[in-house]
């Protein structure tokens, strides 16, 4: 009977020897270990609350409440980096104004163009009338019906809708024969050495056609000072190479004084009007960068009129806007702004000649041709008076630019001119120079002034007849420029940073 037992007690002992439990696997030693170590921080955690979830002693009924408060401490916290994150995003920049500001003998003058309102020459259109009087094609016409149909080339400058004597721009066209269109209008725009009579740049006085070009503007052919693109054809110059940024240090530059800047009598001759652009007598002064087409719809552009026998006074006031390096890898949408160098719409990018660009790309999409009023471009042809009926259409759209927003307020009213047009290319330039402009007007009395001797004048108005003549006197309001700095509002490593303090 013993030796029974003795088996039975032997045959158990092997069978739960056969039956013991397998080495656990690494998945099991894995979450082993997280528990512990998940335990043993929240015990040692400086966060409150922590060590109450995994405390043995710790009641049912409090664990739930130490839970929820995390939890909704948790949400909070995501909340707030959330929003540090969505601040930073809608906003990324900040601008400062350095308190010391820049000398404006630092910054280039801006570039001042002087148009008659008096459009076409009558002496230069008179005698053009003679000359195609004696073509073949024009034997119909009389002198006076080539000089009423001559003022039609008066719609190359107005594109709006408005009466032009009913001169038809196909028979205007036919009566031309062949021409250039930019040929003709230079030669039938009044010229600058009837125009400007005398001129001072900072004190000294100087010839004016030496200060001033005869170049091409949104109003045509018009007589410009400091105005220092190279040529008219559009992004590129004679030589082919593009622009750049060292061409900003050259440039006529002036000083903050009383008799500093850009003086100059103006003749208005009465005599010699035949086609305005405006129905005012005088003159257009137009203000720009020196380096841009001075061009209203483009921006970077001012101008102001100025009547027979007046005396105006210019005050320039300028701004210049630095733009950090390190804001270029925040995306475009959100700092709206471009470096000169990352563009490949143009070789030197400008927010203005980006505005040009598109515009005119939008009419010779639309009318085969682009206006003469605006820069020649390579391989296009310019409108001339057959284009005149197309760029009427158009001309309206042209200047109206949808601007780059997600909804676009009603009050702009788009859509009387076809919705405008689309230029997402053209956002401003990041580092630029800004001028403003405060224009004061003196009625002077060429009686009066006539009577003064020659001894009691200054140098360079001696032996002037101010019968018909203006004085415009430009110069810089301060002797400092107002100065910013634009940069990131933070760097990466702050926006960490700041999202861990929350922490």
């Amino acid at each position: 009977m013993d030796r029974i037992s003795q088996n039975s007690y032997e045959f158990e002992y092997r069978r739960r020897l056969r039956r013991r439990a397998p080495d656990p696997d690494r998945l099991d030693i894995l979450k082993a270990s997280i528990k512990t170590v998940s335990k043993e921080y929240c015990e040692e955690s400086s966060i409150c609350g922590l060590k109450h979830l995994v405390d043995d002693n710790t009641p049912f009924v409090e664990r739930i409440i130490w839970s929820v408060t995390l939890v909704v401490g948790l949400i909070c916290s995501i909340s707030l980096v959330w929003m540090t994150f969505d601040k930073y995003y809608s906003a990324p920049l900040v601008t400062t104004q350095l308190p010391e500001g820049i000398p404006v003998n630092k910054i280039i003058f801006p570039a001042v163009g002087i148009c008659t309102n008096n459009r076409i020459s009558k002496r230069a259109a008179t005698e053009l009338a003679k000359k195609l009087l004696k073509a073949e094609r024009n034997q119909n016409y009389t002198e006076k019906e080539m000089m009423s149909l001559l003022y039609g080339l008066g719609q190359l400058y107005g594109l709006s809708a408005v009466n032009f004597n009913n001169v038809s721009p196909i028979e205007l066209h036919e009566a031309l024969g062949e021409y250039d269109v930019h040929e003709l209008m230079q030669s039938l725009t009044p010229r600058c050495e009837d125009l400007l009579v005398r001129c001072v740049w900072n004190t000294e006085p100087r010839n004016c056609l030496d200060l001033f070009d005869f170049r091409l503007t949104m109003n045509g052919y018009c007589c410009t000072f400091n105005y220092l693109r190279p040529h008219d054809t559009i992004f590129q110059n004679v030589t082919n190479s593009t622009r750049n940024i060292d061409m900003y240090r050259y440039g006529n530059k002036s000083f903050f004084d009383f008799d500093q800047g850009l003086k100059v009598l103006l003749r208005l001759n009465e005599s010699d009007d035949f086609f305005y652009n405006i129905p005012l007598q005088g003159a257009q002064l137009q203000f720009s960068d020196a380096y841009d087409f001075p061009d209203s719809p483009s921006g970077s552009f001012a101008m102001q009129i100025i009547s027979p026998s007046v005396q105006m006074s210019v005050m320039v006031t300028a701004s210049f806007t630095e733009a950090s390096r390190d804001i270029q890898h925040v995306p475009i949408k959100l700092r709206k702004c471009r470096f000169y160098d990352e563009s490949s719409y143009l070789p030197f990018y400008t927010y203005s000649d980006c505005m040009l660009k598109c515009r005119m790309h939008f009419l010779l999409d639309n009318c085969n041709c682009t206006p003469f009023n605006m820069l020649k471009m390579t391989n296009a042809r310019t409108c001339n008076m057959k284009d005149v009926p197309c760029l009427r259409t158009y001309y309206s759209q042209s200047i109206s630019v949808r601007p780059i927003v997600d909804h676009v307020p009603p009050e702009l009213e788009l859509d009387a001119v076809n919705g405008g047009i689309d230029c997402p290319m053209c956002n401003p330039t990041c580092s630029k120079t800004a001028y403003s402009y405060d224009f004061n007007n003196v009625v002077i009395y060429p009686e009066y002034l006539n009577t003064i001797p020659d001894s009691e004048r200054d140098k360079w108005q001696q032996g002037v007849n101010f019968t018909g003549i203006s004085f415009v006197h430009v110069k810089y309001a301060r002797d400092v420029a107002d100065c910013y700095g634009q940069n990131v509002i933070m760097k990466w490593f702050d926006l960490i940073s700041e999202c861990l303090f929350l922490y």
